[in-house]
């Protein structure tokens, strides 16, 4: 496989050198000892490594490659998760004042891209699948409304695909920003794979994306927090983009990373297709199976019936609990302690597992087998559907920078009812914030967060994570 930055780093470790440079543990010497295997390749910028911010020999091979592996005029390598990338495309794309477009489910990252640059955000309400209460695409119709309604948009951010896998109509949305001659930018953190193979949900970029974010550690096989940045040809300020990823990038990368980074890629494109296919009919057989299950159903068939979902991504499985004596947390406990299953997320209603490419027959076969022997125990036929209420739109009273810096109080959640959010609260996962600093919270957003507190999922954002106490602009 044409992996140039990990046999340089392979050849320098292999050979007998007084290590007089950075890291300080100098090849391994008194680290965690589950880490001195991998600690001879922690290396530095000295030569014959290149340099990420000047990449010349094998960092610039792998960026190339990267880029052609993805259909990309240029990748950048994130050592910082795909949050940076959200970032450097945010301080890219707007300014102080700029009007960003974006839907309300986008990642907590993005409000920190908004801090750091200034820019106004309009949001953009979301397609509920009010079962489950979960935001799963928009609608072309939203971002056109939204474009006629605001002249002055400087840009368009989407999410495709969403947390449970659910990918928005990226093509005809791409086709509405363009005729206002402005970039349509998508973080695809959980799609990395789809360039792998042409039955899973089409990539971003190739449905006319002009950036497109990768998390490759959420679904390749990459060491977290690995990701890459795309820009098409057709971005049109690829000087200020190359500038902000600079500015945001540590001068201090991990070789490590960078290296498992291009392995992945590698990986993939040689690899991917076979393991892709094999994932994707295990999953077809797999959810149909638990969809046999009672009181279960794999939501991927309802998910595409919505018109606002192109495709669903078949590794994401979301299992609906619709006749249990239990909820998605409690299962989620059961699982993980009586069968040593530990599922991405669980929700009230729902539990969602992540699948890879790498996970084989007797995986699927064991998740099944456990939720097939609970549901012995846990099936109550009667319960049936209970419909999640989402709070509306709360009104942006400053943007994320204006609140970000203003004066700041705590009080008890109730009383904060009517003021002016000064802390962002995510449920996490997915990190898709309830509340963002400079929203009004009304009724219907305090009354979610009181949900989000009982319902016992961890919290991110808050000073206080239990929400006793919030705090509001003074």
């Amino acid at each position: 496989m044409p992996t140039p930055l990990g046999r340089s780093i392979q050849d320098y470790s292999q050979k007998s050198i007084l290590r007089l440079h950075m890291p300080g543990h100098i090849g391994g010497k008194e680290l965690l000892p589950p880490l001195r295997e991998a600690a001879p390749y922690d290396l530095t910028e000295i030569p014959g490594l290149d340099d990420l911010h000047q990449p010349q020999a094998g960092i610039k091979q792998a960026k190339e490659y990267i880029a052609s592996c993805f259909g990309a005029e240029e990748s950048f390598i994130l050592v910082n998760g795909a949050s940076s990338g959200i970032h450097a495309l945010m301080l890219a794309a707007g300014s102080v004042g700029d009007k960003i477009l974006l839907p309300r489910n986008v990642h907590r990252s993005f409000y920190g891209a908004l801090v750091m640059s200034g820019a106004d955000p309009l949001y953009m309400p979301c397609t509920i699948n009010s079962s489950l209460g979960m935001a799963v695409s928009l609608y072309p119709s939203t971002v056109e409304d939204y474009l006629n309604r605001y002249a002055d948009i400087q840009a368009v951010f989407i999410t495709s695909p969403s947390y449970f896998g659910t990918c928005a109509q990226v093509e005809q949305i791409a086709a509405l920003v363009h005729k206002r001659d402005i970039p349509l930018m998508v973080d695809e953190a959980h799609g990395a794979h789809f360039s792998f193979h042409s039955a899973y949900p089409r990539p971003a970029l190739e449905q006319g994306a002009d950036a497109a974010v990768n998390g490759l550690h959420k679904t390749l096989p990459v060491l977290t927090p690995g990701a890459v940045l795309h820009m098409a040809s057709s971005f049109p300020a690829p000087e200020t983009l190359r500038a902000a990823w600079s500015l945001l990038t540590t001068t201090s990368p991990s070789y490590l990373l960078m290296a498992s980074i291009e392995w992945g890629v590698a990986y993939m494109e040689t690899q991917g297709q076979a393991l892709l296919e094999q994932a994707r009919e295990l999953s077809c057989e797999y959810q149909k199976k638990i969809s046999q299950i009672p009181g279960l159903q794999c939501m991927g068939e309802e998910f595409i019936q919505e018109e606002s979902i192109q495709a669903v991504d078949p590794l994401k499985v979301v299992v609906a609990i619709w006749e249990w004596s239990l909820n998605g947390q409690q299962l989620d406990a059961l699982l993980r302690s009586r069968y040593g299953i530990q599922v991405e997320m669980a929700e009230n209603n729902f539990i969602l597992a992540m699948f890879s490419l790498l996970h084989k027959r007797e995986d699927w076969e064991m998740f099944y087998q456990a939720l097939l022997d609970l549901s012995r125990s846990y099936y109550r036929p009667g319960r049936g559907k209970k419909l999640v209420e989402n709070p509306p739109l709360p009104q942006v009273i400053f943007n994320p920078r204006q609140a970000f810096f203003a004066n700041k109080e705590r009080v008890g959640l109730k009383e904060a009812r009517g003021r002016i959010a000064g802390e962002l609260v995510a449920a996490y996962p997915p990190g898709i914030p309830c509340v963002l600093p400079g929203e009004q919270m009304n009724a219907g957003v305090i009354d979610y967060l009181e949900y989000v507190q009982k319902s016992g999922v961890r919290i991110q954002g808050p000073a206080d994570p239990t929400l006793q106490t919030i705090q509001v602009i003074s």
